[in-house]
């Protein structure tokens, strides 16, 4: 009984367990996969993303990122979603800055939950509190 306690402790843990690929590592985890993904805005335009929980692949395309000024000097962002399937769908989503040298400037703690329509398009919109936050990255996670 002592050797068949491990072992049924053994295969309860490998049977929760799951890999994540988060940049060019492999990581275990003992949670399902609940990792961000991330889309940058670039200082010469665009975006860059990095996808850690592939199941939002099949949730959400992401179409754009556009980046301006408002008139107190302040970056403001947008990031057009859309649902690329025909079921409803809803993610959560925060904001980091960024300095111009990468630096993380603000983050907003507290995740907003983002309904996402059939095949519609949503943006979401975020503002800099700080004059020096230059670049902005969404922080996405299934739901």
């Amino acid at each position: 009984m002592k050797q068949i306690l491990p072992l049924l402790a053994l295969g309860l843990l490998a049977g929760c367990t799951s890999i994540l690929e988060t940049g060019d590592s492999i990581e275990r985890g003992l949670n399902p996969p609940s990792a961000f993904n991330y889309a940058t805005t670039k200082p010469e335009g665009g975006f860059s993303t990095q996808l850690n929980d592939n199941r939002i692949g099949n949730k959400v395309e992401l179409l754009a990122a556009r980046k301006s000024k408002t008139d107190g000097g302040y970056t403001r962002v947008q990031f057009d979603l859309r649902n690329g399937s025909s079921l409803r769908q809803a993610i959560n989503v925060s904001f980091e800055w960024l300095a111009a040298d990468g630096t993380v400037t603000e983050s907003q703690p507290n995740l907003i939950a983002t309904p996402l329509e059939p095949g519609a398009l949503t943006t979401v919109t975020a503002t800099a509190l700080k004059v020096q936050s230059a670049e902005c990255r969404l922080r996405l996670i299934s739901r």
